[in-house]
């Protein structure tokens, strides 16, 4: 990958800086799932045994917090009746267990949808990347066909997503963690909006050109950017 398209890319590491929460494919701040996730067929094995791990250690550290509430009720499981009754007393806590667990994490997961949402669009970014960098290896290998015509104009149109994408997560994180004092950041509102105006006027330029697609996946991901600062706006004036 080129210096200037490595440069560009939003990775890992960068999000749990902008975010201060752990990200992964999978979650936001270790335990809440992404909810896109949710809607996407090629997850549901990874949420499988997510799930199926959380069940396994709810079980194993609720074993024993089950012999003291079964033996409080003055029974024990000496005899066969008995064991069958704390067989079924322990799964009913561990299915009670569990789905709290989860209400809790499906809670935490709508408090942070505004997240949720511009993680969406920084992986579209990043595929983005990815496409720009497939057409630079096919003309590294004489393929002629795969030549940006307007690779400067399109690295502009990124880098100005990419900014558009940083001052979003950075303004989610200040409404998460200091509500009030979000008045005090709407430079990064404006920073969004005139990104925004600028990708329409590169993507009016080059709308006949071959690669118009890869500037209106930079547009698309700008204005759903924008759609989500709106959004907290309407919150903080809630």
């Amino acid at each position: 990958m080129q210096a200037d398209i490595k440069n560009l890319q939003i990775t890992e590491r960068d999000l749990e800086r902008l975010t201060g929460k752990e990200i992964s494919p999978l979650f936001m701040g270790g335990i809440t799932y992404r909810i896109s996730i949710l809607k996407n067929p090629k997850y549901l094995a990874p949420i499988l045994l997510s799930e199926a791990i959380t069940l396994f250690l709810i079980s194993i550290f609720s074993l024993p917090i089950s012999i003291l509430l079964f033996q409080s009720f003055g029974k024990s499981i000496d005899n066969r009746q008995s064991q069958i009754e704390f067989a079924i007393f322990v799964f009913s806590l561990d299915l009670i267990l569990f789905l709290s667990w989860n209400f809790f994490a499906w809670i935490r997961a709508k408090k942070m949808i505004c997240l949720s949402h511009l993680l969406d669009e920084v992986d579209k970014y990043n595929q983005v990347i990815e496409a720009v960098d497939i057409c630079d290896r096919l003309k590294s290998v004489g393929n002629q066909s795969a030549n940006l015509n307007h690779r400067d104009d399109i690295l502009q149109a990124l880098e100005l997503t990419r900014d558009s994408l940083i001052c979003g997560l950075t303004t989610e994180k200040i409404l998460r963690d200091h509500r009030r004092f979000l008045s005090s950041h709407r430079d990064l509102f404006a920073n969004i909006e005139q990104n925004l105006i600028a990708l329409q006027s590169l993507d009016v330029q080059h709308q006949a050109d071959q690669y118009s697609d890869l500037l209106n996946d930079a547009l698309v991901i700008g204005i759903n950017v924008q759609r989500e600062m709106l959004n907290l706006q309407l919150e903080l004036k809630d």
